[in-house]
């Protein structure tokens, strides 16, 4: 059973399940608003491409008795995270006892049904994992051009460099690049510092490490580029 909701209603919409594995009684917030769980999984369609904020809150009990209606203040924040939802992208969260949850993204084809062939993207999710590894050698799973575009908007919109930096780290965490998209990215910060530092962040997520000299034409004094080049160095 599964509770359904419209956030959107646009062909490049994508849908978002949020399942918990424990046994507790929760409640389920996405981008502030709370939904009833049935059997402890929400399921929301036609949800907008781009970030979306999930909460999940364990109800808290006083003498073994559980608090309904009470102060929600008192409950127990189980898993909070931001969340990039792709276009027309299936994305499944599972969250277990610990707070721990397991993503799984499947592209949904033109009637809304996703195919497990065409596309597979499993990982754990303790903040998008950032010591994982599993990046694509190959070309073709890559981030797709409009969502790159959405992505860079994204990052753009933010005034402050600290939200930036924060906010293209999660885009970078859920997807693989090129390396000229990669050099796009970093010419959005105003600080070297930030843009040696998502330089850095980003090498293990690209897919053509061959070509990252291309970052250096984002840098401003050579230094940098000594750096980065320093730091390729240190993790070929």
């Amino acid at each position: 059973m599964s509770l359904l909701s419209f956030a959107g209603n646009g062909y490049d919409d994508g849908k978002l399940s949020i399942t918990y594995a424990g046994n507790d009684d929760i409640r389920i917030s996405v981008d502030g608003r709370e939904y009833t769980d049935r059997d402890n999984t929400v399921m929301i369609d036609n949800l907008r491409p781009g970030y979306h904020t999930i909460k999940v809150y364990k109800k808290r009990s006083r003498n073994g008795w559980d608090i309904f209606g009470g102060n929600k203040n008192r409950d127990k924040v189980l898993y909070s995270n931001s969340m990039y939802i792709k276009s027309r992208t299936f994305v499944d969260v599972m969250i277990n006892r610990f707070g721990r949850a397991f993503v799984d993204e499947r592209r949904m084809d033109n009637n809304g049904r996703w195919d497990d062939d065409r596309y597979d993207d499993d990982r754990y999710d303790d903040d998008y994992d950032h010591n994982n590894d599993d990046w694509n050698n190959g070309y073709g799973n890559v981030i797709r051009d409009r969502d790159f575009t959405a992505a860079k908007e994204q990052i753009k919109k933010e005034w402050f460099e600290n939200t930036r930096l924060t906010i293209a780290k999660q885009i970078i965490d859920a997807n693989n690049f090129r390396a000229s998209q990669v050099k796009e990215i970093v010419t959005l910060f105003t600080f070297e510092n930030n843009k040696l530092e998502i330089a850095k962040y980003a090498y293990r997520k690209t897919v053509d490490k061959q070509n990252y000299f291309q970052v250096n034409d984002a840098f401003t004094f050579s230094s940098s580029k000594d750096e980065l080049a320093r730091f390729i160095r240190d993790n070929r």
